[in-house]
């Protein structure tokens, strides 16, 4: 069977290397009390993403791994949030044994199944992935879900806009269209302006080293 593994270039930043030697249950925990520091979710992502990969590939065809591995991910990074440590403690054999694998592979075909039906086209783009200023490329699942949690953080009606220019990627001219069909009169201009406000506040809202590992601009 053909591999599902995709290559996340942070998994080499040395912001994530310098957390390599933590153990699973020590990774999980700082990132449940430090979620504002994002290196500890991307170390468990980088861990475990061929992993994750090979469940992927074990239950889906090659079409439909994009989709599903960004959805995947999206859910449990909720979950690891929640997820109760000294369950998983007294499970575990010693500090240094991988106790998150067999909670990763139980977790993602549970949401195989939950998630069957998702639209499989090709991923949306996201417009703050352009600002490295190279060609586009997949979004990594770990990005992603700062992303979704960042747009959390904006007002409703910016959160509507953004959405709709960066993720459906609409015009400004149809997203002004569809605002004037229920009420509200912007100028494609205006759109223009509210979307530049929105990914500004959102990139402000990211945690200091997803701006560092995917945002800033490479020479």
């Amino acid at each position: 069977m053909p591999e599902a593994t995709a290559f996340w270039p942070e998994c080499n930043a040395p912001i994530v290397r310098g957390v390599a030697h933590y153990s699973d249950l020590e990774l999980l925990r700082a990132f449940q009390r430090q979620p504002e520091v994002a290196r500890y979710f991307i170390g468990l992502f980088c861990r475990y993403c061929q992993w994750v990969d090979g469940i992927l590939a074990e239950h889906l065809p090659p079409e439909q791994w994009a989709a599903y591995r960004e959805q995947v991910w999206l859910r449990l990074y909720l979950r690891l949030q929640r997820l109760d440590v000294h369950s998983l403690v007294e499970e575990a054999a010693g500090e240094g044994d991988p106790v998150l694998r067999p909670w990763l592979a139980e977790q993602t075909r549970e949401l195989i199944q939950s998630l069957d039906g998702i639209p499989t086209h090709p991923q949306a783009s996201h417009g703050l992935n352009s600002t490295r200023g190279g060609a586009k490329s997949s979004l990594s699942p770990a990005l992603a879900c700062y992303l979704t949690a960042g747009l959390d953080t904006l007002p409703g009606d910016l959160r509507f806009i953004l959405l709709l220019r960066d993720r459906f990627g609409w015009s400004p001219v149809r997203i002004a269209d569809q605002l004037k069909a229920d009420g509200y009169y912007l100028a494609p201009e205006d759109v223009d302006a509210i979307v530049a406000s929105a990914r500004q506040i959102l990139l402000q809202n990211l945690p200091t080293d997803v701006r560092a590992l995917y945002l800033e601009a490479k020479p």
